[in-house]
């Protein structure tokens, strides 16, 4: 079977083609406020742990 396949592009002219890949720079809207990203800390590691065996647990009870 084939993986890949050019039938799709063979309808578009090379200009089409070039106009659908270009990059386009994102920008953020004015007045956008982003909260500064939470530090991962220890606390936050050991909830992950405790959390993955309490569902290991309740796998192995039936």
């Amino acid at each position: 079977m084939k993986t890949q396949s050019n039938s799709l592009f063979n309808k578009m002219s090379n200009e089409q083609i070039s106009e659908l890949t270009n990059v386009v720079k994102e920008t953020m809207a004015a007045g956008f406020y982003q909260p500064e990203a939470k530090i991962f800390t220890a606390a936050d590691l050991w909830n992950i742990q405790r959390n993955g065996v309490r569902r290991m647990q309740r796998r192995s009870s039936f």
